[in-house]
């Protein structure tokens, strides 16, 4: 726990900087905070850390989600764990990466496609072959392969078009993307699926060994990505304490930005869970409700 100056004096900030922007200078020293109260306040963060050890060791059943990697934590130190990957998703996952990752090299700007980009689109045009052809190993569906290999064509006829050119425009681009955004939400939605499949199997069969008070006081724990909550102008860089990590977060929220508005027309659009939507959707008919 700990108490923070709300986000309210950088949206007030924002406001007076406007769009001139702020001169660069260095952060003033902030007040000296005398030794009494630094030791108060140590010795409240002790009794804090010590109470949330003594919380934690009757925190049982304990459900932890770290990507395909469950584990369930029990009293007495019994741990299980499971992985509910299913065949489908990376691949399907891949493969709709394909456009996103030409219109990330492409992006920001248009006109001349300079020599760097142009070789970084060379590499990514010489592993797409290869990795189409993979899908076979995987066995999908008939209509799943047909879509990937739509996906896969239309991508590599876009990329040789530039390549061949050296150059592109802004509305090219978009109107590529937004060709592929239904292809590549068709993918979203069947490996949403599949994983909430094999998700709802694995910890159903679990609340079969819970008791009914066991159900009740499950806690579960998904570790994820951070995901932006304050808008296009301000980004809550939760735990990140150092200024690089926290200016990655900012170039992941431009740049997703212009991925939803290029591909959804929606800038606000990957900074929720792509997967949600189709989740929403189909929980209630995997939940019977």
């Amino acid at each position: 726990m700990c108490l923070r100056k709300p986000v309210v004096a950088v949206l007030i900030w924002l406001a007076a900087a406007g769009a001139a922007g702020a001169q660069t200078a260095a952060a003033p020293a902030g007040p000296v905070q005398p030794a009494a109260l630094t030791a108060l306040n140590d010795a409240f963060r002790t009794a804090y850390a010590e109470a949330k050890t003594r919380v934690l060791a009757e925190a049982f059943p304990t459900l932890i989600v770290n990507g395909d990697n469950f584990a369930l934590l029990r009293s007495g130190g019994r741990r299980e764990e499971a992985n509910v990957g299913t065949p489908i998703y990376d691949p399907v996952k891949t493969i709709a990466h394909v456009p996103l990752a030409i219109y990330v090299i492409l992006t920001p700007g248009e006109g001349v496609v300079d020599e760097a980009r142009l070789e970084t689109l060379a590499g990514l045009r010489e592993l797409i072959p290869p990795a189409e052809a993979s899908l076979d190993a995987v066995k999908l569906p008939e209509a799943t392969r047909e879509r990937q290999k739509r996906i896969v064509a239309d991508s590599l006829e876009f990329l040789d078009k530039v390549a061949e050119q050296r150059r592109f425009t802004r509305a090219e681009l978009v109107g590529f993307t937004r060709r592929m955004a239904p292809l590549v939400m068709q993918n979203v939605v069947e490996a949403t699926r599949a994983q909430l499949d094999a998700t709802h199997a694995q910890v159903s069969a679990w609340r079969k060994e819970l008791s009914a008070e066991e159900w009740q006081r499950l806690q579960v724990v998904i570790i994820g990505p951070h995901m932006p909550r304050e808008g296009r102008r301000v980004v809550y860089a939760e735990s990140l304490w150092q200024e690089p990590q926290a200016l990655d977060l900012l170039g992941t929220h431009l740049l997703d930005g212009g991925v939803g508005e290029a591909f959804f027309g929606d800038y606000m659009r990957m900074h929720r869970d792509l997967l949600g939507d189709a989740a929403k959707a189909y929980l209630p008919r995997l939940l019977g409700k």
